[in-house]
């Protein structure tokens, strides 16, 4: 899956916040808060919903302050990449580019995810353009 979209927003605004919700969930996961320098190869376990056996390691993979954020979310039946970058334009726009995929483990795991992705994929577009709109709103209001 890959997502394109031109914010009426400054990069820099942009990272901030993305970066602000994984240190918030860095946070309430290890008690621990680090500094966006030290992110690159920080991992910590997550809980998914409120089943124990839904949890998953997140590594970050790369963090380069403004224009780069991406991290690997690995569970007991997939691994999730996910990779933002923010281009800058001018000075108040910046193209958003997200890109995630995923590998399954598994022969039965895989089809079961191929068939779920067709219509879940709809979806987590839709919920990725939702945060990126409100980026937008907290910028711009």
């Amino acid at each position: 899956m890959e997502i394109t979209k031109t914010l009426e927003v400054p990069r820099q605004f942009i990272f901030e916040k993305i970066v602000e919700s994984g240190l918030y969930d860095i946070q309430k996961y290890t008690g621990k808060r680090p500094k966006i320098s030290a992110l690159k190869g920080f991992e910590y376990k997550k809980q998914f919903g409120s089943k124990q056996n839904q949890a998953g390691r997140i590594k970050f993979d790369e963090v380069v302050e403004p224009s780069v954020y991406a991290f690997t979310t690995t569970t007991i039946r997939n691994t999730f990449t996910t990779r933002w970058e923010l281009h800058k334009i001018d000075d108040r726009t910046t193209d958003v580019v997200i890109s995630e995929t995923m590998v399954s483990k598994g022969f039965l795991q895989k089809i079961n995810d191929q068939l779920m992705s067709i219509g879940l994929g709809y979806f987590k577009k839709r919920q990725m353009l939702a945060i990126l709109d409100s980026i937008s709103r907290s910028y711009n209001g």
